[in-house]
Parts: C-alpha cells; structure tokens; sequence
C-alpha cells in the first residue's frame, strides 16, 4: 500500500513522510533531529503556498490583492463614458451647463450624488456623441440614487417586452403565463391563461375583471378570498410608490364597484407571496383545477419595477 501524505516528525530512526512535491515521497530524518524535521516541513509548507499563489494569480504576490475590485460608482461610470466618447472634462462640463472642476470631482467621488437635473443633462450630452442603452441610463439613475420618473403608459409597457419574452409565455404552455402592470392593466398572456380567465385579456385589467365580470365568479372558485387579497395588495401598492396620481383613474373606476368599497373599508394591506393556491373552474367542463401562482416582478431595462410576470403551475 503506498503510504499516507502526512506532516511528521522523525523519531526513534523511523521514516517519516513530509508534505514534498510529488506523491508518496518518503524522506528519513536523522534519528531525534525533530529541530530539522520542524524546519523541513515549515519551509516546504512555504514552498508549497507559494506555488499554489502563482498558480491561482498567475504571479507571486497576496492572493486577496490579485482579486480586489471596486464596487460602481456613478464617477466611474461617468468616467468611462466620457472616456469611450472621447471626451475631456472641459467639453462635457460646457455641453452640460456645469463646471469642468465638477465634472471631476463627480468622477473622483468627492462631490455628493448628482440631482436628477444633472444626470438627465449629462445624459442627454453623453447621447450626442453615443447612443446610451436603456440598462445605461437606468444605471446611471442607479449609482446617483434616483428613480426614473414618470409611470409609463400600458402602450409604453407593451412595446418594451420584447419578442423573445413574449415567446417565452407560449413556450410556459401548459402553464398559465401573463405579464400585468402594477396597475393590473394586462400586457400579454399565452393561451392557457387566456382560456382561465375567460375576458380577461378583452377587459384589460385584472381588477376590472374580477369585480364586474360574471365570467370571474364562475371560474374563481374562491373569488370573495382571491378578491380581498388583490384589494389588499394594491392597498400595498399604492402606499410603496410616491407616484400616486399614476392611480387616481384606477381607482375612480374601482370606486365605483360596491364589493371593492367594502374590500377596501376592511383596511387589509398585503404584498403578493411569491407563491400561493388558486382555485380556478373550467368553464368548459366544470372542472376544478389548482393552481400554484408564482408571482415576480419583471426587471425592465427601460420600466423597472412596473411589469408583473405569473405563472400557473397546474397541480
């Protein structure tokens, strides 16, 4: 049997095996010379730590320096743009209405974050001279701590899903697969989901849906359940976002509606569990089905925070 590896101390003039470069080396110390034996092992644990460094960085030196990056910054950024564009300091400065000593104190992390006057400004010069992505502008609002302004439109919405996630919700069948706004407004939905929620994509909104259409109470087999917790988490919708007139039509129309009024007056608040049950008939055959409703918000280049993907897992 080859022997074991393992650090070890000679005594008594038996071998001992040290920790060397290739497997099963055996070296005999002088009997009782445990000082040399010590060294050995020490020195060859150096050795061997030294190669394993150069081996993972490529060079002698701290594995931990080697490996040490910055985390992003809003100068950084605005560095490298003005860098990829060719741009100085000075130029950039005078094209934005701001000083160029600002402009670098921006990129040196001296300066407190931007106002959104100035990002929007320095975006729109950066633009002149290089199209900007919509990840690059969203980023750039990002590192500077501010939000996009604004509550896109259900046409806005529907134009920023792209083709391939639109063939992502026909590829989910059999599952029931759509993409809503916050606002419940539906933004697409593949056919299983359709055939579920039978008006629904004819109505347009999921909340509408529920609370004027029989069809709802036909196929929610706990709809007064189900409804009370949508009320509960548009409750929790509107109070988590500063946009609230972007709600005021929504909820007008929804006043209108007895059954929400008294949802409503309940004062119950809640945030859609990322997975829970749903009852749902066929109204076709009658059928019972369940569902597990896994709900997650879709992260939009251009509108983050405002789509909602469901899937519905039959089961």
């Amino acid at each position: 049997m080859p022997p074991v590896r393992r650090f070890g101390i000679a005594v008594s003039g038996l071998p001992v095996l040290s920790h060397d470069t290739g497997p099963g080396i055996v070296r005999a110390f002088r009997p009782g010379s445990v000082r040399d034996a010590i060294s050995e092992c020490e020195s060859t644990m150096r050795r061997t730590a030294g190669r394993e460094s150069t081996a993972m960085t490529g060079r002698t030196g701290n594995i931990d320096a080697a490996w040490t990056v910055a985390l992003p910054s809003f100068g950084e950024m605005l560095r490298r743009m003005r860098d990829d564009r060719g741009l100085s300091r000075e130029r950039l400065a005078f094209a934005a209405g701001v000083s160029a000593s600002y402009i670098a104190q921006l990129e040196k992390g001296g300066k407190a974050k931007p106002t959104r006057a100035v990002v929007d400004s320095l975006v729109r010069c950066l633009r002149q001279w290089n199209p900007l992505s919509d990840s690059d502008i969203r980023y750039m609002h990002d590192l500077a701590g501010l939000e996009i302004e604004g509550y896109p439109t259900v046409a806005e919405l529907r134009n920023s899903i792209s083709a391939d996630q639109l063939s992502l919700l026909t590829l989910h069948s059999p599952k029931l697969a759509a993409l809503y706004d916050t606002r419940g407004n539906v933004l697409a939905g593949n056919e299983d989901w359709a055939q579920a929620f039978p008006g629904l994509r004819e109505e347009g909104n999921l909340y509408r849906w529920m609370l004027a259409d029989p069809a709802a109470r036909e196929v929610m087999a706990d709809w007064e359940t189900d409804v009370r917790q949508a009320v509960g988490c548009l409750r929790g919708t509107v109070g988590s976002t500063t946009q609230h007139a972007a709600f005021d039509e929504l909820m007008r129309e929804l006043g209108g509606f007895a059954d929400f009024r008294r949802f409503w007056a309940e004062g119950g608040v809640g945030f859609a569990p990322p997975v829970r049950t749903m009852r749902l008939r066929d109204r076709a055959t009658g059928a019972l089905r369940s569902f597990r409703m896994q709900v997650g918000l879709l992260d939009s280049a251009a509108h983050p925070g405002h789509i909602v993907a469901t899937i519905g897992l039959p089961g």
